[in-house]
């Protein structure tokens, strides 16, 4: 990811007015040069927050740049506008918006994306990566879903308090001053891997230049510290047709007692004997049917196992958040082929057996994702496509849309 001036100007240590500063806490920089950056950040006074990725400015590596003057650059993130529209500051009919809170935005034109994400009423959230919009030179709008088609994918970090990333998941006092690094509140990296460890923290590989002496990629993140927004790259999954039912046997057979279990089938680790029937939380709503895709899908292991009760209690209590409509699970549990087969991504939660794709009836995708987001906070990942909703229990913040 590069930035480029495009005006002739000063880089500050500050975000403040150049005659606010003092000549070391600025420097030149011509128009046309162009920096690797490993993290940019919106900042005070239409300025941005830049980490420099391979080289210094008089010593310092974090300068704020005046937005007119630069452009991020490089984004693998692309949206194109398909039909005359509005972006906007909030999700809603844009005749509910003053003037100053929208802007026309004509057919044909194009966006590099620092990050997009589902949002209420049919629409995206979109932080533009380098382009500043309306009177108050805004990156982060509101676009109407199908006015728009977006390509591409990134995974981003973003730090929401001040933070020291580490060598190892454990209490920075038992670090070395050499294991672990100061990441100011607001900084953000793009990653290419993520996954739970020890002690509430969170495994992250950075995709671009790494940090500390030895610019290293892989750190642990305190998980409350941190947010991961984006959808990895290899991650598309699409529905796929139940399995054909077995034919009716000739002659008919009695008609089945509904009030009998149905489909016996035995779990890795467990002695008793389970029903592809019977729900699999007493009483609950979500079968073992449900979870292993009509018994075509038998989970692996014990942990697997554990991982579909944790996730089904979970969905019982988004039933009844969402006023106990009826639920269609896309997808449950995957095995590695099946996940392959279907298009998820390659550490899917769905091999772990704790994440589900769902359809909640008579409400919209993007109405679920917007109500369920902020109860679900950080205890796991949940996204979005047009016609289902993801949710998971990972252990940590993760919100992405898959585009489509």
């Amino acid at each position: 990811m590069k930035v480029k001036v495009v005006s002739d100007t000063l880089f500050k240590l500050r975000p403040k007015l150049s005659g606010q500063l003092a000549n070391s806490e600025k420097v030149f920089v011509k128009n046309g040069t162009e920096f690797e950056v490993i993290s940019y950040t919106e900042a005070e006074g239409d300025h941005t927050r830049l980490v420099l990725a391979n080289e210094t400015l008089n010593g310092q590596r974090i300068w704020y740049g005046y937005n007119p003057d630069i452009e991020i650059q490089a984004s693998p993130v692309k949206l194109v506008v398909v039909s005359d529209t509005l972006f906007k500051q909030r999700p809603v009919v844009s005749s509910q918006l003053s003037d100053a809170d929208k802007i026309f935005v004509k057919n044909g034109t194009q966006f590099d994306l620092q990050s997009y994400l589902p949002a209420a009423n049919n629409h995206f959230k979109v932080a533009l990566a380098n382009k500043f919009l309306g009177p108050l030179n805004r990156n982060t709008w509101y676009a109407y879903q199908p006015d728009v088609r977006v390509s591409g994918s990134i995974v981003t970090l973003k730090v929401i308090s001040d933070t020291l990333f580490k060598l190892r998941p454990v209490f920075s006092s038992q670090l070395t001053s050499a294991e672990k690094v100061f990441v100011k509140n607001g900084t953000e990296f793009e990653i290419v891997d993520s996954e739970k460890a020890t002690g509430n923290h969170v495994r992250v590989v950075l995709s671009n230049t790494g940090l500390g002496d030895r610019q290293l990629k892989t750190w642990y993140a305190y998980a409350p510290d941190i947010v991961i927004e984006g959808n990895p790259p290899d991650n598309t999954p699409q529905p796929v047709p139940e399995p054909p039912k077995p034919p009716i046997p000739e002659p008919p057979t009695p008609e089945p007692d509904p009030d009998k279990p149905t489909g016996p089938f035995r779990l890795p680790g467990f002695s008793s004997t389970f029903y592809l029937s019977e729900p699999i939380i007493p009483n609950g709503n979500f079968t073992w049917a449900e979870a292993t895709r009509n018994g075509s899908r038998i989970p692996v292991n014990r942990d697997v196992v554990y991982g579909i009760i944790r996730i089904a209690r979970v969905m019982e209590e988004v039933r009844s958040r969402l006023g106990n409509r009826p639920i269609r699970v896309n997808s449950w549990y995957r095995d590695p082929a099946s996940n392959a087969a279907v298009g998820g991504a390659r550490f899917s939660r769905h091999m772990s057996g704790d994440a589900i794709d769902f359809v909640v009836i008579g409400l919209g995708s993007s109405t679920v994702y917007s109500r369920l987001n902020r109860w679900w906070g950080s205890r796991g990942g949940l996204a979005s496509s047009s016609i289902f909703t993801h949710i998971d229990t990972r252990g940590y913040y993760a919100r992405w849309s898959y585009g489509y």
